[in-house]
């Protein structure tokens, strides 16, 4: 029996229809008063009502959806439309700020945290009785923010014309396979048109979680064909390309793709379904986002989203510009704030008006206390000690927990080994307290009887043959709890225990460099920390199914590749593989959710990562007149860190200065 979703709630629907039963002329013409009841009966911003009496742009009834068709969002409150909301960010390097924050997936995860999901560019979907096959609808009536129509056509361009020829320079996301459950041999899924609203989704093998997947990988489901066109080698050549890549300050025709087919968000002038649109570059000391004329979206009465007209992102240098801009009232939502600082951030929130946030963190371990050894590291020496359990047994006992909740994060961690947090799947207390003793004599009685090092004269352990050992610490965090956590790791606890080892900041381009090519030895704050609402959705930072995890290494590219590459696993790291496969190949949830739970405890079990403490939730500073801005949501990359909060809702309740 075919599973159908249909989430158009009706009784939103019909404030919809009221838009398009008269309101909406009366709401353009009113849209250029002020203040009253005329204000709230709005339909648009005031910027573009004025655009559509120029002849600039169409009526609002020619932009969004038909009816039966248009997003009606749910919010605690309809607002008023307003002028600019400001942040911060760190430019290019924090790009993924401004994209989490303003993407439109097909498919988006529902706001209770449950990993389920609803509707949102596709208007509906139905799955046949094995999940080898989604017929998907898309809104009637959506249009990219240059006016040009929307169609399935976009999608299946995206699909055949960028990710299977790997335009943008990344490998094929993982919810386009599907899996033999015999052979556990993977295949790429294939794509169909309908009719200009319809798609078809055609597995080989069962692909249950195929929508989930979509909803954490929101970027590769669609792309401006009719836009791309002119920028693809496949279209204009690739003389042509690396041309054109030239003469927009490109290095070649990859360098560019790369950016106007992955990190699109950032490039003024590419078509997009987002509610804002770039029109500064987004290394400028101001980057700005306009609203999207286009978007797709409504409130419950009917007026299109979103309600701020500006994004504005102030380019900073270090996390404690964004403190003191927070601390002074200079934005309106700062996020991952220090909890050092929120004795400070307290006594200055009246008189700079914002309020304190905070949202529950998924990620497993604190990233400044989160330490990864290569097991696939290059030096046979080194490979064979971090994969020996009880090296990573030794070098999590070596440490004071307690001291370093205290000394590191004022006290607002709790001491915990990596493990799922609380809430989570796979959450036990038992797993969250391993080896998180402070034991320093039992962790040298381990690196010498089960490790085989020995005491050189110099008071640091060697090899077993004499030779030197020396661990290489890298981490792409330069904030100050990371650097106070490196110390006491490398220069009291592990130079206690007789482990001689060194801390070096490197960018994260670097450290992705170093993890591509398998140079990495260990890294605190890993690029991509262990942070997972549910195993089988966001496996790379957990399981080695790809390049994502820097414990991993070549076990990851091994079966990235289907063993043509990398380094083939053996032991509990190729039984973790196989169990995703099997996983991947189970056509019921349940079955899949009792392989998740098997796979937890070979995690459980060798601890890959290793933790010193938890991550304390998430601490913002919101402007006290913006709504719509929720007190409680999961911090997850699932859910797209601050991009949960739909940030197309948000209004200030008054005019800013």
């Amino acid at each position: 029996m075919e599973k159908k979703v249909m989430l158009i709630a009706a009784v939103l629907l019909l404030s919809v229809n009221m838009l398009f039963a008269g309101g909406q002329q009366g709401g353009a013409q009113q849209s250029g008063t002020q203040g009253g009841a005329a204000a709230a009966l709005e339909k648009e911003s005031p910027r573009l009502a004025q655009q559509v009496r120029d002849g600039k742009l169409p009526p609002l009834e020619q932009r969004i959806p038909k009816a039966s068709d248009v997003m009606v969002e749910p919010m605690e409150s309809t607002g008023a439309y307003g002028d600019h909301l400001t942040m911060v960010f760190r430019g290019k390097g924090e790009q993924w700020v401004t994209g989490k924050i303003t993407e439109e997936p097909l498919v988006r995860f529902t706001a209770d945290g449950q990993a389920a999901i609803e509707p949102n560019v596709a208007k509906s979907w139905t799955v046949n009785s094995n999940s080898t096959e989604y017929t998907i609808k898309i809104r009637e009536g959506i249009k990219w923010s240059d006016g040009v129509p929307f169609t399935s056509d976009d999608c299946i361009f995206f699909y055949e014309h960028m990710v299977l020829p790997k335009s943008f320079g990344n490998s094929v996301a993982g919810c386009f396979y599907s899996t033999d459950p015999k052979t556990l041999e993977r295949t790429l899924c294939t794509m169909t048109k309908v009719d200009d609203y319809t798609f078809k989704v055609n597995f080989k093998d069962p692909a249950p979680l195929f929508l989930e997947k979509v909803a954490i990988d929101t970027k590769w489901m669609f792309a401006p064909a009719h836009w791309m066109k002119d920028y693809l080698p496949e279209y204009i050549g690739e003389a042509a390309a690396d041309a054109k890549a030239k003469e927009l300050g490109y290095a070649n025709g990859p360098a560019m793709n790369r950016e106007v087919g992955y990190y699109y968000w950032n490039i003024p002038g590419r078509p997009t379904l987002r509610p804002w649109i770039a029109v500064t570059p987004v290394d400028s000391d101001l980057h700005i986002q306009t609203r999207n004329p286009y978007y797709w979206k409504v409130d419950a009465e009917g007026r299109q989203l979103p309600y701020i007209d500006e994004l504005r992102f102030e380019r900073i240098a270090d996390d404690n510009q964004k403190l003191l801009k927070a601390m002074s009232g200079e934005t309106d939502v700062a996020i991952q704030l220090p909890y050092a600082s929120i004795t400070a951030l307290q006594q200055n929130s009246s008189r700079s008006g914002y309020r304190l946030v905070t949202w529950d963190s998924a990620i497993w371990s604190a990233p400044s206390g989160s330490l990864q050894f290569n097991l696939t590291a290059k030096d046979p020496k080194l490979r064979a000690l971090f994969e020996n359990k009880e090296f990573r047994h030794a070098m999590s006992i070596a440490a004071d927990r307690k001291e370093m909740v205290n000394l590191v994060t004022d006290g607002f961690a709790k001491p915990a080994q990596a493990s799922p947090p609380e809430g989570t799947m796979g959450y036990s207390r038992a797993w969250a307290e391993k080896w998180t003793e402070y034991n320093p004599q039992e962790a040298k009685r381990l690196l010498e009887q089960s490790c085989g090092l020995k005491m050189g004269r110099d008071g640091y352990y060697t090899y077993a043959d004499g030779s030197p050992l020396s661990l290489e610490i890298m981490s792409y965090d330069d904030r100050a709890e990371t650097a106070r956590s490196a110390e006491l790791l490398t220069e009291k606890y592990f130079k206690n225990i007789g482990i001689k080892a060194s801390f070096t900041v490197r960018t994260m381009a670097y450290i992705d460099q170093l993890n591509q090519t398998n140079d990495l030895t260990a890294v605190l704050a890993p690029v991509r920390p262990q942070e997972t609402i549910n195993l089988v959705l966001r496996p790379g930072q957990l399981v080695p199914v790809d390049r994502t995890a820097n414990y991993s290494g070549e076990y990851g590219r091994w079966y990235e590749s289907n063993g043509t590459a990398g380094q083939e696993p053996k032991g509990d790291v190729l039984k973790i593989q196989n169990l995703y496969r099997e996983a991947m190949a189970t056509a019921e949830k349940a079955g899949i959710s009792r392989i998740a739970l098997e796979m937890l405890k070979i995690l459980e079990d060798n601890v890959w990562q290793v933790g010193y403490f938890t991550d304390p939730p998430v601490l913002m500073a919101v402007n006290s007149d913006l709504k719509n801005f929720p007190d409680k949501r999961i911090w997850c990359d699932e859910f797209r860190h601050a991009g949960f909060a739909h940030f197309a809702n948000f209004y200030f309740s008054k005019d800013k200065k």
